[in-house]
């Protein structure tokens, strides 16, 4: 099968649209982690309303197809000036579409609190990809 540059952004464009917030409690241990998943490119930055983490997302498996829904999460963190680590909490989407075997989809992550500006020095981490 053949995909012309047009047919894979408009399949892209598709996947960032289906995207919703899953409303689950992030960082549960009661999910299976999709394994045969890559992320890359993932950038954090701020807006008015709060902290925001993208990035890309490959099925690195050679066969199988992640089916919906499935989900993408990760936590927010800061650090004190004294060294301290401290999590500002957890954002999840839910993915409503079908993800093939060497096909990459973008993702966004935003967690809204009040004067995000207070988090300059803000990161991610527990970056994962599941199913329930």
């Amino acid at each position: 099968m053949k995909i012309n540059i047009q047919n894979f952004q408009l399949i892209v464009l598709f996947c960032l649209f289906s995207c919703e917030d899953s409303g689950a409690i992030t960082g549960s241990e009661n999910v299976t982690e999709i394994e045969n998943v890559s992320f890359s490119s993932v950038v954090t930055s701020i807006t008015e309303n709060g902290l925001v983490a993208d990035g890309v997302i490959k099925n690195d498996s050679q066969t199988l197809s992640i089916s919906p829904p499935w989900y993408i999460e990760c936590q927010f963190y800061y650090d004190d000036n004294s060294g301290n680590t401290f999590l500002i909490g957890g954002e999840s989407i839910t993915i409503n579409n079908s993800l093939s075997p060497g096909i990459s989809l973008e993702w966004t992550l935003e967690y809204l609190t009040e004067n995000p500006e207070n988090y300059q020095n803000f990161s991610i981490n527990d970056l994962r990809a599941y199913k329930h």
